[in-house]
């Protein structure tokens, strides 16, 4: 774990920070694509917001200068209990259909049925860190807790279980799940501490993810 001592000059602290290839709160789990050096994590155990926050602005502007806005296939490759796998093979759509029918929102308007399943998990799942481990659906039901990966995923199961449409995006070291409609997407974020939120609400912090994870298949930024 690397701790950023408050005695260390701010030139010292972003010199540190730049060793980094990118960093993550220690409330959000560590998010690992063994093929990608942008998405490897150190979390940080103390950390200064502001210091953090002009790091990423540094990290973004890098990811822009490597990256189009253009998207290509990519297989999102993840290391489980049981081995590595496909990252769609975490998204579970069956095991949680008994949840959606326990919400009794099969026949409700499509913005109030994304908000029941939404609210549904800011008030039944516990956000917790797990470092370097993706979770199946059924084991974060099982623990009621997750980081953003694990309570992302299972977000993203509840909705297309509701037929939405629907992709989680992976950038920064965090994963968030956006819905898709009308041509356009919502960002749905699972991770409820009003202080990274504030990092999160970054310029651009939303915008052209490095990954869009789709049911059948993920997609990254094409590089130039």
């Amino acid at each position: 774990m690397l701790i950023i001592k408050s005695f260390l000059n701010p030139i010292a602290r972003l010199g540190l920070l730049a060793l980094i290839y990118i960093t993550i709160f220690s409330g959000c789990a560590s998010i690992i694509d063994k093929k990608s050096a942008e998405e490897r994590i150190v979390p940080i155990l103390e950390w200064n917001q502001d210091i953090y926050v002009e790091f990423l602005k540094q990290n973004m502007k890098k990811i822009n200068a490597k990256y189009s806005t253009e998207y290509v296939s990519y297989e999102f490759i993840v290391d489980t209990d049981n081995g590595s796998t496909r990252i769609q093979n975490l998204i579970d759509s069956e095991t949680v259909r008994p949840i959606i029918e326990k919400l009794g929102i099969t026949l409700v308007d499509p913005d109030e049925k994304a908000s029941k399943i939404f609210d549904y998990i800011q008030s039944e799942y516990s956000f917790r860190p797990d470092p370097g481990n993706w979770r199946t659906v059924e084991e974060t039901i099982q623990a009621k807790k997750g980081d953003c990966k694990s309570l992302s995923l299972l977000l993203m199961s509840l909705l297309l279980a509701a037929d939405f449409s629907v992709h989680a995006a992976i950038s920064n070291g965090h994963m968030w799940v956006n819905v898709d409609r009308d041509n356009k997407s919502q960002v749905l974020e699972v991770d409820k501490d009003p202080y990274r939120n504030k990092v999160y609400s970054i310029p651009g912090f939303y915008e052209n993810p490095l990954f869009k994870v789709f049911p059948d298949g993920t997609v990254k930024r094409k590089a130039f």
